[in-house]
């Protein structure tokens, strides 16, 4: 019963910080004023300092989430879990270390505006806003589909555990052949949202390049879908309409 109770308390914690994390991660990429404030706030300071240590830092910043996001999701470590019996709780693990190397990223992230690609003002223009806000609104929306459409309980580790002391097989188990292999192959729930919110921004500063760079080059290594995963994946969508109408 303890173990049983402890798990559950865990999982939920663990889930609420990884909310709070995904929360934060939208407001560090998508928010534009913070990011015009902090290049006219620092833009003097950065002209007399090297950029070696500050792009030093993204790098490593950006190497350990990458590290950590490949590495806890190898069959490794999920053999790891799978023999000391606790691979219920394996996805929980995954998202909330996920969380962790992203709340470090967040909260050490070096701003580089002395070297700007382009800069599109939206503080004082309005349409300006309004169109880089509804185009990042419209990328989550995307991505957060993506995750419905993948089962959002079971990316969040929630449904694991729920079966687990159900006394129900393991959710992965009852999943189709096609349902696993396009699994295998598409390691986030939305490729085209993430380009926009990386590319698509009012500020192109130096270490924004940087992220946008090193993350888009990553889930393309990632991302390994082909024409049977796509027919999957159609069908899938259309089934949801048929469900939904």
């Amino acid at each position: 019963m303890f173990v049983k109770w402890f798990s559950v308390v865990t999982c939920t914690v663990c889930f609420l910080y990884t909310i709070y994390i995904l929360y934060s991660l939208g407001h560090f990429l998508s928010n534009h004023n913070v990011t015009n404030e902090t290049i006219v706030s620092s833009k003097e300071d950065e002209s007399n300092v090297s950029l070696l240590w500050p792009l030093s830092t993204d790098m490593t910043l950006l190497s350990i989430f990458i590290l950590q996001h490949s590495f806890m999701a190898s069959e490794l470590v999920k053999d790891l879990f799978s023999k000391f019996q606790v691979d219920y709780i394996e996805r929980t693990v995954y998202n909330v270390f996920s969380a962790m190397t992203l709340h470090l990223l967040i909260s050490k992230w070096e701003f580089i505006s002395s070297v700007t690609l382009w800069k599109v003002d939206t503080f004082s223009n309005d349409v300006s806003w309004y169109t880089f806000t509804t185009l990042h609104v419209l990328a989550w929306i995307i991505i957060y589909s993506g995750c419905l459409m993948m089962d959002l309980s079971e990316l969040a580790g929630l449904k694991q555990v729920y079966y687990k002391f159900s006394s129900r097989p393991c959710p992965i188990v009852m999943k189709s052949r096609g349902l696993l292999r396009y699994y295998m192959h598409m390691r986030h729930p939305s490729l085209t949202g993430f380009l926009i919110i990386f590319w698509i921004h009012p500020y192109m500063t130096l270490d924004r390049l940087l992220l946008a760079s090193i993350l888009t080059i990553y889930m393309g290594l990632m991302w390994t879908i082909d024409k049977e995963d796509y027919d999957y994946h159609a069908h899938l969508v259309k089934l949801k309409q048929n469900e939904l109408l």
